[in-house]
């Protein structure tokens, strides 16, 4: 059992934003930008990307006005909306101010984790392999067009719009980094599903787990969860995974033995 501590969050919060450091600086011509203030990292790198966040705003720091007031300028010179993404161990207080500044909460995100040391789950018997080079195109294309169908979906829902595959493409596109696994999940000789993993001061991250819709409900993305589990012991002691409260991902994450150790509020100011 973990428990939610200042030490872990600060850890979980730097994995993640460092990583999304990464992707959105593979996938931005001119890198991505960034500014360090009050414990946490804010990024921005294109116009409607996700990661355009920032993670860590007060663990273990003080919240001044003036740190808040950077953060807010660092968006505004390039027109992107502001997204705190607050911990709910930061600062007290803060969560209260942003409101006051006019931020408007608009979600929440789970944050799971889980430790490497207890073992790794059984691994359902799908066969799993690293996307190589020559497969970039196709890994994109998987996990494109899992995220474009909406959570549940099977066999019989509508092919997405290639619109909405493109942009998600786009978003996707600077998980092709060197520093990152690149996974796809196989059923037979189909691809079904894919995901992309990384290792960053021991910690194990799972994002961009996607199932194509005719392959739901037969455990693809608990074998890719649990093949990387696998592949990163004695790199990582543990692994950790964001995913949507109540979602199907969740539940998949906690058949594995992951935990909710947090819960973050998405503040916006647009």
């Amino acid at each position: 059992m973990l428990h939610a501590t200042l030490e872990l969050a600060r850890r979980i919060d730097r994995a993640e934003i460092d990583f999304c450091a990464l992707a959105a600086g593979a996938g931005t011509p001119g890198g991505v930008a960034s500014l360090e203030v009050a414990g946490g990292r804010a990024l921005c790198a294109f116009e409607g990307s996700p990661l355009n966040k920032m993670l860590g705003l007060g663990l273990g720091a003080p919240v001044e006005d003036d740190d808040l007031d950077a953060i807010e300028a660092f968006y505004d010179e390039r027109g992107i909306p502001v997204q705190i993404e607050l911990c709910p161990l930061a600062a007290p207080g803060v969560s209260a101010r942003l409101t006051k500044r006019g931020y408007q909460l608009q979600g929440f995100e789970n944050q799971l984790v889980r430790t490497l040391e207890a073992g790794t789950a059984r691994e359902p018997d799908l066969r799993v392999s690293t996307a190589t080079l020559e497969q970039d195109d196709l890994w994109l294309r998987v996990v494109a067009t899992g995220f474009a169908a909406a959570d549940g979906s099977g066999a019989a829902s509508p092919a997405p719009p290639p619109d909405v595959v493109d942009r998600i493409r786009h978003v996707m596109g600077g998980f092709v980094h060197p520093d990152f696994d690149r996974l796809l999940v196989w059923v037979g000789e189909e691809p079904a599903g894919a995901a992309c993993t990384y290792v960053l001061d021991g910690v194990l991250g799972i994002a961009g787990t996607s199932t194509l819709p005719a392959f739901r409900r037969r455990g693809v993305q608990q074998a890719v969860v649990a093949h990387a589990m696998r592949a990163a012991s004695g790199r990582a002691e543990l692994a950790m995974a964001t995913v949507e409260p109540g979602s199907i991902s969740q539940r998949n994450f906690e058949r594995l033995g992951f935990q909710v150790v947090y819960t973050r509020a998405i503040f916006v100011l647009d």
